[in-house]
């Protein structure tokens, strides 16, 4: 197993994960940590009308994982680039 190491920054936004892995670059993950959570009905209820919920709450769950964010801090309305912080 290849060991990680991370490095914290924290700022008014959020804080900035920088992880060494098996690349020997940083990689940069955004971890969003000022904003209020969401349960899943809080989610439901912001997604627009027709949305189906399970797709929505599995589409919230996958880019929870892929990005590293914890759930609740996933808005339907975010954007990846500009509020995830995934480029």
């Amino acid at each position: 197993m290849t060991p990680i190491l991370w490095m914290i920054a924290a700022s008014g936004v959020g804080t900035l994960l920088l992880c060494w892995c098996c690349t020997r670059r940083p990689v940069a993950v955004l971890a969003v940590t000022s904003r209020l959570l969401l349960t899943d009905d809080e989610f439901l209820a912001r997604c627009r009308p027709g949305t189906r919920p399970e797709v929505a709450l599995k589409v919230r769950k996958i880019v929870s994982e892929q990005l590293f964010i914890p759930v609740e801090q996933i808005y339907p309305e975010d954007r990846f680039v500009e509020d995830l912080g995934a480029d």
